[in-house]
């Protein structure tokens, strides 16, 4: 089980203190090389790696020693974790209280390198991933750094069909826009903030694509400027692809366009 911790008073943690292989097999491991080099940590703090991967609410936990007695891990296993986006948390614990303090931590750290099995470094602003879903073939899952596209992965071909196929791309990708940009714009973030979680990226995405480069909405501007906002940018954006075009060029389209 995992335990819970206070986070209060908590600080950021530099990713680059952390280096992180992921090699494949059955199950895959995982080696990692901590380094706080100048960085001021209480000595007695425990460290932790906590891994998960996309398309599931599993998380493990590795014991990594103290702030002044590490354990580099090294060939640990991730089981039951098959999902090729896997990522990492590093954190710093005072568990001299009876609930431990949460004294650092460092979200979000990527495989720097990897094999077949696993992405290594972040892929994009929408990562596809496999996951059991069901009779659904694609739904979105909203994580706290990033938004992933997960596709049923019962149906092999359909990743990389969702990435290049012109009728899946056409009917699928304005409606992942659309939520995913409505789901940024609740969120209250802004895309000059010096932030590199998936609500940023994207609203900083939309901006750039919006055909007035138009400032987001606050999620107080009510719903009518919201959806204004929102739909100005998913048009640009089938636009800018052709996105009908490629559909009724596609052969699916069959008597598009006569009479």
């Amino acid at each position: 089980m995992i335990k819970r911790f206070n986070s209060l008073g908590r600080k950021r943690v530099p990713r680059d203190c952390v280096t992180i292989e992921v090699e494949d097999g059955a199950p895959r491991r995982f080696s990692a090389h901590i380094d706080f080099g100048s960085h001021s940590w209480d000595t007695n703090g425990t460290v932790v790696l906590e891994a998960t991967c996309a398309g599931s609410s599993l998380v493990q936990r590795f014991d990594c020693g103290t702030v002044g007695q590490l354990k580099q891990p090294a060939g640990l296993p991730l089981n039951d974790l098959h999902g090729q986006n896997v990522f990492f948390s590093l954190k710093i614990i005072d568990t001299s209280q009876r609930i431990g303090r949460l004294l650092g931590v460092a979200d979000n750290i990527r495989p720097f390198t990897t094999g077949k099995q696993t992405v290594s470094g972040r892929k994009g602003i929408l990562p596809v991933e496999h996951a059991p879903l069901g009779q659904e073939l694609w739904k979105l899952e909203f994580r706290e750094h990033d938004v992933f596209l997960l596709v049923n992965q019962d149906v092999p071909s359909l990743s990389e069909s969702i990435r290049s196929d012109p009728v899946f791309f056409s009917l699928i990708y304005p409606q992942v826009m659309r939520q995913v940009l409505h789901h940024a714009i609740a969120d209250g973030a802004e895309p000059d903030e010096d932030d590199d979680r998936w609500p940023v990226l994207w609203l900083t995405f939309g901006r750039k694509l919006h055909p007035d480069h138009e400032e987001p909405p606050a999620p107080t501007d009510g719903d009518e400027l919201i959806d204004d906002w929102v739909e100005m940018v998913v048009a640009e954006f089938c636009k800018l692809h052709e996105l009908k075009n490629k559909y009724a060029n596609s052969g699916y389209a069959s008597g598009y366009g006569e009479d």
